[in-house]
């Protein structure tokens, strides 16, 4: 190193003879050489290994965290992220001090609620315009149903609740009942906008049990037994298949019914299904069972279904004027002639419905028998419909129709004395009595279906003998039901 040194100060002594440098000049270049070469014999030692901490921490400061760790419980290092999350909101909220106090959430808006039922010229525009609601909020519950017919489509008697602002009296919501189970609610919702939502209407449903004696008629004897008018239309639809009410029934024959009520806020609101029902006619006893597996139809208390391919009648509650016969006078003719069918007197326009599944073989006038309807079935039966007023809509020949639907109206068409129906069955050619006819039975319940029916009708027989009469429930202090002469006078609430 030294001799490199002096290599270098003797190279620049002779270029600097070669220039005109003073001494001056070439002594400091000399002293500055002498300075580099002295730092370049010192030993050089090498650097530290690199960390690969920027910033490594002391040695206390690992020992403390190390204790930190030890303290630390398992659990909590292994706890779900939705657990730590409601730990540190309760840290938040025990740290929080006074001056910065944790925000509550907003109260509920207090409401209050005017409710009402509709009647025969009430309209929603009406309504709403009587409990004082602004045009521009009327429009905006009318925009908010894209079905714009459930406005026209509202019955007298159905009920509505009108709820406002208790604060400033703001118009917040419209509820409304659409039909007998369900309701449509139009509210307001945060951005300001009206919602409509349909819903079930949340009815509480108890069962009671209805038992009478049947004197004068099946009306009688359910109003008797404490029920109402709609009772003896659903018993009707129920045993149509089995009992013709027209001349099956008689003076003391019994009725005993399990009858499902509905009340909306301690309010009795009308009857749901029949659960299960016993006519005694005669010497016959006649079962219906609701069973809801069964594809919610009844059946007998031997599992048989109660419908049937064809129905006892094509009317309902009617009298019969005059029966099936080979020889039977005539009242216009004055003479003996037969009647193959069953005169059923009604008022004119009664409804006549199908009795079986078919198509319409005829529909237009016949002589004597004026407007007429002819159906043919399955297994070679054929059914007549005579003296009609008129054709129920959409009739035709080569149509098919349901049993049950409607095919004409009650009339005297033809030779006829008064409204009346001769209905009238054939198969395979020859006339039979439509009374005593021996009809096709319907589809028993299938053997898989057994228990669960046996479970049900164990249950129906228990509500037989344990529940109470609805004449004692309609007695008590705390019953009150509407009767028909009170029911326009109250006011209930959805």
């Amino acid at each position: 190193m030294r001799r490199t040194a002096a290599r270098l100060v003797t190279q620049f002594i002779s270029k600097r003879k070669s220039t005109s440098c003073s001494a001056m000049v070439c002594v400091v270049g000399v002293l500055l050489l002498g300075i580099g070469a002295l730092l370049l014999s010192r030993p050089v030692t090498p650097p530290p290994p690199e960390s690969s901490e920027k910033n490594p921490p002391r040695p206390d400061a690992r020992a403390a965290e190390k204790a930190l760790e030890d303290e630390t419980p398992r659990e909590i290092a292994k706890a779900p992220q939705k657990k730590m999350r409601e730990m540190s909101k309760e840290n938040a909220l025990k740290k929080a001090s006074p001056d910065h106090p944790v925000k509550s959430p907003p109260k509920e808006e207090k409401l209050t609620t005017k409710a009402g039922k509709f009647s025969r010229a009430d309209t929603v525009i009406g309504v709403l315009m009587a409990h004082k609601v602004t045009r521009s909020e009327i429009q905006k519950v009318l925009d908010s149903v894209r079905e714009k017919r459930v406005f026209s489509r509202i019955r007298a008697g159905r009920r509505y609740e009108v709820r406002k602002s208790e604060k400033d009296g703001a118009f917040h919501e419209f509820v409304f009942q659409l039909d007998n189970e369900r309701r449509l609610r139009i509210s307001r919702s945060p951005n300001g906008a009206m919602v409509a939502t349909k819903e079930a209407i949340p009815y509480s449903i108890d069962v009671v049990r209805i038992q009478s004696r049947i004197d004068s008629s099946l009306y009688q004897a359910i109003a008797d037994g404490g029920g109402s008018p709609v009772l003896v239309n659903k018993l009707s639809d129920i045993f149509a298949y089995v009992i013709d009410f027209h001349k099956d029934l008689q003076s003391g024959d019994r009725v005993e019914v399990l009858v499902e009520r509905k009340h909306l806020r301690d309010e009795f609101t009308g009857y749901g299904r029949i659960l299960a029902a016993e006519f005694v006619v005669g010497n016959r006893r006649h079962s219906a069972v609701y069973f809801e597996r069964g594809g919610g139809r009844y059946y007998d208390f031997d599992g048989e279904s109660l419908r049937r391919a064809f129905l006892r009648s094509p009317l309902r509650y009617t009298r019969i004027s005059s029966r099936f016969s080979k020889r039977r006078f005539h009242p216009l003719l004055k003479r003996y002639r037969p009647h193959f069918g069953v005169d059923y007197a009604a008022p004119r326009g009664t409804p006549v419905y199908a009795v079986a599944d078919g198509v319409v073989a005829w529909a237009g006038r016949k002589s004597q028998a004026g407007k007429t309807v002819e159906l043919r079935h399955g297994g070679g039966y054929r059914t007549a419909y005579l003296h009609l007023y008129r054709y129920a809509r959409g009739i035709r020949t080569g149509r098919r129709v349901l049993q049950g639907e409607v095919i004409g109206y009650v009339g005297s068409s033809g030779l006829s004395t008064g409204p009346h129906l001769d209905y009238r069955i054939k198969r395979r050619g020859r006339y039979l009595d439509p009374l005593k006819a021996e009809l096709p039975k319907g589809i028993p319940l299938p053997r898989s279906l057994r228990p669960a029916f046996q479970k049900i009708l164990d249950e129906r027989r228990t509500m037989f003998d344990n529940l109470p009469l609805l004449k004692e429930v309609q007695a008590s202090p705390a019953a009150h039901e509407p009767t028909p002469g009170d029911a326009d006078k109250r006011t209930s609430r959805l």
